[in-house]
């Protein structure tokens, strides 16, 4: 029986490390580990390139700089390596999003907390699920159709309704994501094109619509089509089908959506109360309370704004999120609570009208 080739092991581990990846993703409740998910795949897909490129006879090991012929070594001995970095620079063009994609979870595996994860997890499902793609097409296309994993994986099995009540919860998970991932996230996004941002395989959306209809012949639980292939009568009538039909589409992610530049955030504060609210009146509550900007211009955010504003690379400024809006409304909602916390009495809106 003849040996299997040298990189047969490395693809055999970037497979099985793929697998394990996508099993901590899909695990339910405290099981699940987003950490691991970023561990895994960062795993698999190295051993990936590795594998195709033993395959391909071509370098995976440092050199030093004196010499070409010297291997740098790890401390056993052993030759060191390319780590994954160094192999998408040779694998992939500069603006490819799949390796935009490989790089957006290279950068976030050093942010990420596990009391945060679901809030990470939430915001973070596009990429994700980009990510398991473009591995298996990678896979399929350098090592053929009989190297695909679908064969292990099956469709998962889920009890959250898709009713727009869920909705407001997602929302909110959102909401609690740290600064700093929120930071990293925005200036990620802001830094690729926005052809590399709106492609599928930088992030990929799926839009579940569930639907009942009689059982057909083909006994199918589900069927796949894409929305911009099918015109509006082609649609509703998929509606009369058996199963759940996914439409697949490409995704392009709204790097602020909430958030309030300074202005906006008084004004909206404003709008629930019965007193006149300046912007001065805003950056004094904050700076208060510790929020935003250590300084104006500054990046540097101060000590108790997680959760209340974030970084924007795009306006060059902090930007404030509703939660912030809700707790300034409900401290100075009253003309007492208002005149304690800002050191002036407040003007009632309506003296602006007599």
């Amino acid at each position: 029986m003849a040996r299997p080739p040298v990189w047969r092991h490395t693809l055999d581990e970037a497979r099985r490390q793929a697998l394990v990846a996508i099993d901590f993703y899909n695990r339910p409740g405290d099981r699940r580990s987003f950490s691991d998910f970023i561990v895994h795949i960062h795993l698999a897909w190295q051993n990936l390139l590795h594998a195709d490129r033993m395959r391909r006879k071509a370098e995976i090991f440092y050199r030093e700089s004196s010499g070409q012929r010297r291997f740098k070594r790890n401390r056993d001995g052993s030759k060191k390596t390319w780590d994954l970095s160094q192999c998408l620079k040779h694998e992939f063009n500069d603006n490819d999003p799949v390796r935009a994609n490989i790089e957006f979870f290279v950068g976030l595996r050093n942010h990420v907390e596990h009391r945060f994860q679901d809030s990470i997890l939430v915001v973070t499902a596009p990429q994700a699920h980009a990510c398991i793609i473009n591995f298996e097409s990678e896979l399929v296309r350098r090592f053929g159709s009989h190297e695909t994993l679908g064969s292990e994986m099956k469709f998962p099995v889920f009890v959250q309704s898709l009713s727009p009540s869920r909705y407001k919860e997602q929302r909110n998970l959102r909401r609690d994501l740290p600064t700093t991932v929120s930071n990293f996230i925005t200036e990620f996004q802001v830094s690729l094109s926005d052809e590399v941002r709106s492609d599928e395989r930088f992030a990929y959306r799926l839009l579940l619509l569930p639907m009942k209809g009689p059982k057909t012949d083909a006994d199918l639980a589900l069927n796949f089509v894409r929305q911009e292939d099918l015109s509006e009568e082609e649609l509703q009538a998929l509606l009369g089908q058996e199963g759940s039909v996914i439409i697949a589409e490409k995704y392009r992610e709204a790097i602020h959506v909430d958030e309030m530049l300074p202005k906006a955030a008084a004004m909206a504060v404003e709008a629930r109360i019965d007193f006149k609210f300046s912007v001065n009146d805003f950056t004094k509550l904050r700076k208060i309370w510790q929020i935003g900007p250590a300084k104006s211009g500054a990046m540097k955010q101060l000590p108790e704004s997680d959760g209340y504003c974030v970084y924007s690379p795009a306006f060059k400024q902090f930007v404030y999120r509703p939660k912030l809006v809700d707790r300034i409304v409900n401290a100075v909602d009253t003309a007492e609570k208002y005149q304690a916390l800002l050191g002036h009495p407040p003007t009632l809106k309506s003296d602006d009208r007599s």
